[in-house]
């Protein structure tokens, strides 16, 4: 008779499954994927239940947390989840036992507008992971109870249901040239692998999204370049514009002397969009960013353009067709990024 493999194994296994694989596949890997969730969960002593249906609708499990019992969501499809999912979810755990929580897995990540619908509700009742997190639970062996213990905390603390996962470094040695390279958090001492220590950047941007934070990256490194400025420079996406100000304090909590940028698109509303930062963010070594309406006003894109193609490709075309001197005359918002890139670190 076989072993069954082990938990990172049979995880490693369904990582391995093609994008372009057929359908089925893809749905076998849904349901296993739910019977490696519940193996994690009962190496940590959580009690899983498997997946149930309960007055017609369906719930892909539930565990117990000291004292609290906890409805589970898994999810493994090709793209982000919308706020339409999430609010789903929502509406279950919301007709349960007052105190019930949910946690929702998503593979494929959230967009952004799920998160900021998520955080903009009445009641926060969902905790959200990503890959990165079952990752670091499986592969990483750090487990699922640990990582949640930290999520709770955030989400009770400081209102985040969704903590940063990575960031870009973009790195400037003077005439030696400016680098980026990709790090990743360690939620549970919150500081970034492959650092030591805090951060040790001059400079810490925090936008909205994904796409938003390889675009900002790629202009730090380019205006470093033209500059005599030498400085390290990190850019973290808080997955949501209204998660930026509550990154920008966690970020000036442990660190003040840090200079942090909130860069986020106005959205057609700069000064109510100004406000909202303010309200939030308590720290001084701060600045807003507001570009209007959004990033795309930068690169010289429509929202037709965007929606069209691959954002990353659209993006990086544009990028490389950017003439930055022309944008700082006709852009103020730009002219005052540029300046805060290239000022000399004291």
């Amino acid at each position: 008779m076989s072993l069954e493999p082990s938990l990172p194994e049979q995880y490693a296994q369904l990582c391995q499954l093609s994008p372009t694989a057929p359908g089925p596949l893809k749905r076998k890997r849904g349901f296993d994927f739910e019977r490696v969730l519940k193996r994690l969960l009962d190496a940590d002593g959580l009690e899983p239940r498997a997946s149930y249906k309960a007055k017609g609708e369906q719930v892909d499990g539930s565990f117990y947390l000291d004292g609290t019992f906890i409805l589970l969501e898994a999810k493994w499809h090709a793209d982000p989840i919308p706020a339409s999912t999430l609010y789903q979810f929502k509406g279950k755990v919301d007709g349960k036992l007052v105190g019930t929580l949910g946690v929702f897995v998503s593979m494929s990540g959230y967009s952004e507008d799920a998160v900021d619908a998520l955080t903009a509700g009445k009641s926060l009742n969902l905790i959200l992971f990503n890959k990165e997190d079952i990752d670091a639970a499986i592969a990483g062996n750090l487990g699922f109870k640990t990582i949640l213990k930290a999520k709770l905390r955030k989400a009770a603390e400081e209102g985040l249901v969704y903590y940063p996962t990575a960031i870009e470094l973009v790195e400037s040695a003077g005439t030696g040239g400016v680098a980026i390279e990709r790090l990743h958090f360690d939620r549970m001492t919150d500081r970034v692998l492959g650092r030591p220590g805090p951060s040790s950047a001059d400079l810490i941007i925090v936008c909205e999204g994904d796409p938003d934070r390889e675009v900002l990256a790629h202009l730090a490194q380019r205006i470093l370049e033209n500059s005599q400025s030498s400085k390290k420079i990190e850019v973290i996406s808080a997955l949501g514009k209204i998660g930026v100000p509550k990154i920008v304090n966690s970020l000036l909590m442990n660190q003040p002397e840090i200079r942090v940028l909130a860069v986020v698109d106005s959205d057609d509303d700069v000064e109510g969009t100004k406000s909202m930062l303010e309200k939030i963010i308590t720290s001084p070594n701060w600045a807003p960013i507001i570009i209007h309406p959004s990033i795309e006003q930068w690169l010289g894109l429509t929202k037709e353009q965007v929606r069209r193609y691959p954002r990353f490709e659209v993006y990086s075309k544009a990028l490389l067709a950017l003439d930055m001197t022309e944008l700082r005359a006709t852009d103020p918002t730009f002219q005052l990024f540029y300046d805060e890139i290239s000022a000399i670190s004291s």
